[in-house]
């Protein structure tokens, strides 16, 4: 009979007799412990197995005759650029070649985002009413930095 050796091998840097990691699944550690456990039925090793499955189908049951209503997204922007020192700009400022709507009203809208140079602003630093952006921060932008308004109207 083969006596098995406990311990630590210094040349490896592996436990001898032992799994080096008990909880790891990958591919070498499942293979190296079918190695070192084949034969042994008895061992928990061989009967803990994870075979999960999924299905991602989803059944809707909607009534026969029943057709919703579409939910629609309407996105319209404000473009403008920022002038040195500015802090208002109204319909005037806008960039119309470029797309650009008016200002709306924010009470028409569901949402709005302003932007300056590509990033998204915090509301608490920008007012915005029908016709008017007015910029609160005291750290306004850079000449020619491109300000947009997003207004995002849900209908549905």
């Amino acid at each position: 009979m083969k006596e098995k050796k406990y311990g630590y091998n210094n040349k490896s840097r592996e436990l001898l007799g032992r799994d080096s990691y008990p909880n790891c699944h990958c591919h070498h550690c499942n293979k190296e412990r079918k190695r070192t456990h084949e034969g042994n039925e008895n061992n928990t090793s061989n009967t803990n197995t994870f075979n999960p499955t999924f299905n991602p189908s989803i059944t809707i049951n909607i009534s026969p005759g029943y057709t919703p209503n579409p939910i629609g997204v309407e996105t319209l922007q404000y473009i403008t650029l920022a002038e040195e020192g500015k802090k208002v700009y109204t319909n005037n400022d806008a960039l119309k070649q470029y797309g650009s709507s008016d200002i709306l009203d924010p009470n028409n809208v569901s949402t709005l985002h302003l932007f300056v140079n590509g990033v998204l602003q915090p509301p608490s630093i920008y007012h915005v009413e029908e016709g008017i952006l007015h910029l609160e921060s005291s750290d306004l932008p850079p000449k020619d930095a491109p300000i947009i308004l997003l207004f995002i109207t849900v209908k549905g």
